[in-house]
């Protein structure tokens, strides 16, 4: 697993020695266990360069079978694709895991002009309307804890960097019940997001709008705070309860 996780932070692909400097373990050791795993299909050799190595497709497939599985992500589907469709965005579904945003379900529309980030990918959570809808509905001693572990780096010139005035950001996304992203993330796009609940009251997704700035994002922001309601309903939460 510590291999895999290794070769999965590189998209240049993993050289047999780098996996066994960063295991602290002798060359030979890791090849056994690397060829074990490229056996299996959990790794593959680059394409241009056998000699270094990527994850394999049978991790793509496990991944997926994950997602298929989630009830969360066909719930999702149901009402926020039609959603994606009346605005011409790209719709995202995203869960906190660490400090990052993952992202779990993407729609694009048909006349999206901007299909951004890729399924599966990991985006910082300070930066994006997913994890701002996520961390402004998170119990007050995690939130803490996250962003005690991140930093908040700069993702464009609009990111907000200082925490205090994330804090505010936060204050304000709880208040209307959606978040936005104006160019924090990618110079070219602006998102808002809405946090999922699960049966117990607890933050346990986001789903977010994202595309070139067209639109009142007000108006989208309140569509998908309906939205992220009636998936949290179906998933069990009661706001009355």
């Amino acid at each position: 697993m510590q291999i895999l996780q290794i070769v999965s932070k590189n998209n240049e692909g993993t050289t047999l020695q780098e996996i066994a400097d960063e295991l602290g373990i002798p060359k030979s050791s890791a090849f056994v266990i690397v060829k074990s795993l490229l056996q299996m299909g959990y790794l593959s050799p680059m394409r241009y360069n056998d000699k270094k190595y990527r994850l394999g497709l049978k991790l793509f497939t496990l991944g997926m079978r994950y997602v298929d599985d989630l009830n969360l992500v066909e719930q999702c589907a149901l009402y926020l694709n039609p959603l994606a469709d009346k605005y011409n965005k790209t719709a995202f579904v995203g869960v906190l895991e660490g400090n990052s945003v993952v992202y779990v379900h993407k729609y694009v529309s048909r006349n999206a002009v901007l299909a951004s980030c890729a399924l599966g990918s990991r985006k910082p959570v300070h930066a994006t309307a997913l994890g701002k809808a996520i961390l402004a509905f998170t119990e007050p001693e995690m939130l803490t804890k996250i962003l005690d572990s991140i930093e908040l780096s700069s993702m464009t010139e609009n990111t907000i960097t200082d925490r205090s005035k994330l804090m505010e950001e936060l204050a304000l996304t709880h208040s209307r019940g959606y978040s936005v992203d104006i160019k924090e993330h990618l110079n070219n796009t602006v998102c808002c997001g809405a946090p999922i609940f699960d049966y117990s009251g607890k933050v346990i997704a986001a789903v977010s709008l994202s595309d070139v700035h067209t639109g009142n994002i007000d108006e989208m922001g309140l569509d998908l705070k309906e939205v992220a309601g009636k998936i949290s309903n179906s998933l069990g939460y009661d706001h009355q309860g």
